[in-house]
C-alpha cells in the first residue's frame, strides 16, 4: 500500500521476555547505556505498559526525524514487537496544509486563467514537496532504525 505520508511499519521477534523488553527500552530513554560497542544515543519519548513512543534525542530538533510507535506483545518465547515509524504530527499536519493549499490554488489557477500548465505545475510542486519528505524521512530513519535494533537484539 502506497502512502502519501512517509511512514513505515515493521514487525520484530524478539527472544527477550516482555520485562526484558521494557527494561532496556526504559535504560536507553533513561541512561547513557552503550549497546554492541556504539557510542550512546539517548533517546526522548514515554513507555507505558505495552506501548512506546521514542525519538532520538537531539541538541537541534529536525522537523522530518521519525518517531517510532511501538506495542509490545508477549508470547511463550519471546516477545513480538510492532513497529511504525512516522513523521511528527506538526510536520504531517504541514504537508498535508501545504498539499492542500498547493492543489486548490492550482485547481484555480487552472480554471482561473484557462491554462492546464498551471495546475500540472502545482501538481509538480506537491510531487516535489512530498519527495523531499519522503527522501528526508529515508535519511533520518536509518539511525533510529540502527539504535531500536541494538537495544532489542
Amino acid at each position: 500500500m502506497t502512502h502519501l505520508l512517509p511512514q513505515k511499519k515493521e514487525t520484530l521477534i524478539v527472544a527477550h521476555d516482555w520485562d526484558v523488553v521494557l527494561q532496556r527500552l526504559t535504560e536507553v530513554t533513561t541512561d547513557q547505556v552503550n549497546y554492541a560497542g556504539r557510542e550512546p544515543k539517548m533517546l526522548a519519548g514515554w513507555i507505558k505498559d505495552d506501548r512506546f513512543q521514542l525519538l532520538i534525542r537531539q541538541r537541534r530538533m529536525n522537523s522530518f526525524m521519525p518517531v517510532v510507535e511501538g506495542k509490545i506483545d508477549p508470547t511463550s518465547t519471546g516477545c513480538l514487537i510492532f513497529l511504525h515509524y512516522r513523521l511528527l504530527p506538526v510536520t504531517r499536519m504541514y504537508l498535508i496544509l501545504w498539499t492542500i493549499i498547493a492543489f486548490v490554488s492550482g485547481v484555480f489557477l487552472a480554471f482561473y486563467y484557462s491554462d492546464i500548465l498551471l495546475g500540472l505545475a502545482a501538481l509538480g510542486i506537491i510531487a516535489l514537496i512530498h519527495g523531499i519528505a519522503w527522501a528526508n524521512f529515508k535519511i533520518h530513519l536509518i539511525p533510529l532504525h540502527k539504535v531500536i535494533f541494538e537495544v532489542l537484539a
